[in-house]
């Protein structure tokens, strides 16, 4: 491959301080081409260090090297001494201060085994990076030579490559221990070495080799904070998107959804616990399972299951109100973030508590929750205050008296100035329940305001038409699926082609799927659903 490299990086700062994105030096940078002169664009910054990683001729290039001596330019520098080491050349000590060292040397590439001997050797900072590098490698004697802590990341790492026997040696090593530590931290970076975490268990939170195959394709849009645990740097950009088909899983994996959790848990498939455990409204087991940091595919779709764990379960709505830390690490847009308040809100008015809503200066009319009579009623004297002191609520207010049949307050709502207007969503709701009074009063109202027919109410959206919301008579349909995979798009309910997305505010998840597979019989899990094989842990 011929490369075209600028020469001499004296306009250093003015390429740092360009921040137009260019798709022609993000697609040169990737392949090691060329460095970009759009330095201070970040998705540019993401190809440049991609294309260092994986081109071990650009890493030696002297602008990419002139660039790495650089300070505060240590990004660049970790990864190019990164693919140094991958392609057995071991940095100069010049290149290798603290703050210089990569975390990630085992992936594209692995090097020789005396190569790490020697790395470890030189640098012995470095002693966990290369003993995880030898759990990808199999290199069971130079893991034993480095006499680390039995570290629960180079266990995962290792269990994830036991077809090498190298690699099962080392596992069953660390397992063997009395206890286990937590010294290398993928969310951070990091090697705790002088604070390790003990004890520590599996909880299939390590970045394993198999995970980094996942891609994303670069482009002017390319979101950097939406990736996984970014051990290489690069945020998985690539030229074009690759997105592994969800894992199967095996009968182990499933086991999980219905019984205890293990301290060590026998399965790096752990999407569908982790959303599983957020519809339940299970905070202990979520809390648990869930990831330091999350795949794109849990900021989009862990909110969608903890609202619906709020709207079903107080456990789960007051912990989150209790944990605005965490609720900002979900990385929510600002509508994605008002939802999942509104669900919140939502499940402490039907638990009986509504004093948190009754001023407009602490909770504007767009937070205030719309479902607040399933999956229970709220209680009929919080619906007559919210009504009274939140007018914007009076629809919905009203829909949950008919719902749970409070006629007495229904009226006194209604007769509230200026009046609240008689509704299609009303009517509806009162017709499926098969309730005459407020089906009679309901016209009467109408024929009293000249209405011809009721309207829709203020701020409606289609999904407040959902009747299954206060009727619940029809079961949602679901498919019977030949496998139970590791996805979110097992707790979607099936309508040929189409999704139910629910009523939750327009998204919902539905265990219907889960639920039959957990309630089925044990050869129809094993055959049926192609998990007769128990798989070798």
């Amino acid at each position: 491959m011929r490369f075209s490299y600028v020469p001499g990086l004296l306009d250093v700062p003015q390429r740092l301080s360009r921040t137009a994105y260019d798709g022609a030096a993000c697609r040169a940078a990737l392949r090691g081409e060329q460095m970009p002169s759009n330095l201070g664009n970040e998705v540019a910054r993401l190809c440049l260090v991609r294309g260092i990683r994986h081109h071990a001729a650009f890493a030696r290039s002297p602008d990419v090297a002139g660039l790495a001596a650089i300070p505060g330019q240590g990004l660049f520098a970790r990864a190019r001494n990164a693919r140094l080491i991958m392609s057995d050349e071991i940095p100069p000590k010049e290149a290798m201060q603290p703050e210089t060292y990569p975390y990630c040397i085992w992936h594209p590439a692995i090097a020789k085994e005396d190569t790490y001997r020697e790395l470890a050797q030189r640098y012995p900072a470095m002693r966990y990076q290369v003993g995880r590098a030898c759990a990808v490698a199999g290199y069971s004697q130079l893991y034993r030579e480095l006499d680390l802590l039995p570290d629960v990341s180079i266990a995962e790492e290792a269990r994830e490559n036991r077809g090498s026997p190298g690699a099962r040696d080392i596992f069953e090593a660390i397992m063997a221990a009395i206890v286990r530590y937590r010294v290398m931290d993928d969310a951070t970076r990091t090697v705790k070495l002088d604070k390790p975490e003990a004890p520590a268990f599996l909880n299939a939170d390590t970045v394993v080799l198999p995970t980094l195959a996942v891609r994303r394709k670069y482009g002017k849009q390319f979101e950097p904070d939406n990736c996984y645990l970014n051990i290489t740097e690069d945020c998985g950009i690539d030229e074009e998107t690759v997105e592994p088909e969800p894992a199967a899983l095996s009968y182990e994996d499933a086991a999980l959804l219905a019984g205890p959790l293990p301290l060590d848990l026998p399965s790096m498939n752990k999407k569908l616990l982790i959303l599983c455990a957020a519809v339940n409204g299970n905070v202990d087991r979520y809390a648990r399972l869930r990831r330091r940091d999350f795949f794109s595919w849990e900021r989009s779709r862990a909110w969608v299951c903890l609202a619906h764990g709020c709207y079903q379960h107080s456990a789960m709505a007051a912990w989150l109100a209790s944990s605005p830390g965490f609720i900002a690490s979900l990385g929510l847009s600002d509508r994605e973030h008002l939802m999942l308040r509104r669900a919140m809100h939502a499940r402490r008015v039907m638990d009986g508590v509504a004093d948190h809503l009754l001023d407009p200066s602490t909770v504007p009319d767009a937070e205030l929750p719309y479902w607040i009579w399933h999956p229970i009623h709220a209680p009929a004297h919080i619906l007559e205050r919210l009504a009274a002191a939140r007018p914007a609520m009076r629809p919905q207010c009203v829909r949950a008296c008919i719902a749970a049949d409070y006629r007495g307050v229904y009226g006194r709502i209604m007769d509230t100035e200026p009046p609240t207007p008689p509704d299609r969503l009303m009517m509806d709701d009162a017709r499926a329940a098969g309730k005459t009074y407020y089906c009679e009063d309901l016209k009467r109202r109408q024929e009293r305001l000249g209405l011809a027919r009721p309207d829709v109410c203020t701020g409606y959206q289609n999904w407040m038409d959902a009747l299954g919301a206060s009727q619940n008579s029809e079961p949602l349909l679901t498919s019977e699926t030949d496998r139970l995979r590791d996805t979110h798009w097992e707790l979607y309910n099936h309508y040929g082609n189409e999704y139910d997305y629910g009523f939750y505010d327009g998204f919902d998840v539905s265990l219907e799927g889960i639920n039959f597979f957990l309630s089925s019989p044990e050869e129809y899990k094993r055959s049926k659903l192609g998990l007769n094989k128990v798989s070798k842990r």
